[in-house]
């Protein structure tokens, strides 16, 4: 099989993925709404592209932890990308006589149904590349990849449960629960991109040997 197109799509994909992880941080420093949800709902797409690669890239015996993981990715797509696109449509412009308190329920702050949406959708993300982890088995590179896949879900994981922890919040969203998901996110950012970085490095190197 020619692994040339699985390596082109793995390496765009994961590089457009660390894209998104780096302007979703620009957004969380200079405070930018639009460009944090914008990042959020470019990445899920990304996301699933980058485990479709892998799942290519993996071999025979291992595709099953693969699947695994882009399964999971999917249902974090579904979920997240949702998420942002009503925050950047129906929250942003709501046209319909819909009543201030009914609309509360899509506001992405800690507490609302979408924010508790959003949460899952990430988990499923962690699970993804858990999942997936099993692939990578082939040298230094794989092997910083497999533990950061691994990692990713028992640090992050545990986000699961946040919307079930009652934090002090105002209407507005800020307050303690919006300080420390804005520092939990930079966290993410820093961390996850590495390991996009990682996967991007992993495919280019296919692509140089395939000449």
């Amino acid at each position: 099989m020619n692994q040339k197109p699985v390596a082109k799509l793995g390496f765009w994909s994961s590089a457009l993925t660390t894209l998104m992880i780096a302007l979703f941080f620009i957004s969380l420093v200079i405070g930018n709404q639009t460009m944090m949800f914008a990042s959020s709902f470019l990445l899920a797409p990304a996301f699933v592209a980058v485990m479709t690669s892998i799942h290519h890239y993996a071999s025979a015996e291992k595709k099953v932890w693969s699947q695994l993981g882009l399964s999971f990715a999917v249902i974090y797509a579904v979920l997240c990308a949702l998420t942002y696109y009503i925050q950047l449509t129906f929250v942003k412009n709501n046209y319909l006589p819909v009543a201030e308190e009914a609309a509360l329920l899509f506001v992405f702050i800690p507490g609302t149904p979408i924010f508790a949406q959003d949460m899952l959708g990430y988990a499923f993300m962690t699970a993804a590349t858990l999942g997936a982890a099993p692939v990578f088995a082939g040298g230094k590179l794989e092997s910083w990849i497999k533990w950061l896949f691994i990692f990713h879900a028992v640090l992050f994981l545990p986000a699961i449960v946040i919307p079930a922890i009652p934090m002090p919040v105002n209407e507005t969203g800020t307050g303690v629960g919006d300080l420390v998901g804005r520092y939990a996110n930079i966290v993410w950012c820093v961390y996850f991109g590495t390991a996009m970085i990682l996967v991007a490095s992993m495919f280019r190197g296919m692509i140089r040997r395939a000449g």
